[in-house]
């Protein structure tokens, strides 16, 4: 059993590598992980789904996640962004959201995770 066991995290990438390293790194914490890799499978996770809390990339592809975002906070979801971006306007408008940036260690995500987590 590992620091995440009994947690259900939704992973929201769509560079399929960046995922399944992430999604491995969660496991290996004891979460059970969905992955949703456009938009819209995004959105009727977030909308219909069962989580303890999300990861989410900023853009996927030309879209970004701002509707995701919205999803998550009014089902009181906590979740982070994990980036490539350090200026899209989505980290400025969820400014009070915690961004990771790409790439990033397991143990500094899985002790992100952890904290979201136990703060919400």
């Amino acid at each position: 059993m590992g620091p995440l066991s009994g947690y259900i995290i939704l992973i929201v990438e769509d560079e399929p590598l960046v995922a399944v390293g992430v999604g491995a790194a969660l496991a290996d914490a004891g979460a059970e992980i969905v992955t949703a890799h456009n938009l819209a499978t995004a959105l009727e996770a977030a909308l219909n789904g069962s989580f303890s809390a999300a990861i989410l990339d900023v853009a996927l592809g030309a879209a970004d996640t701002g509707a995701v975002c919205t999803a998550l906070k009014s089902r009181q979801v906590p979740f982070i962004f994990l980036t490539g971006f350090d200026t899209h306007r989505l980290l400025r408008e969820w400014a009070g959201v915690p961004a990771l940036a790409k790439p990033m260690r397991e143990a500094e995500l899985v002790a992100n995770v952890e904290a979201l987590l136990t703060c919400s």
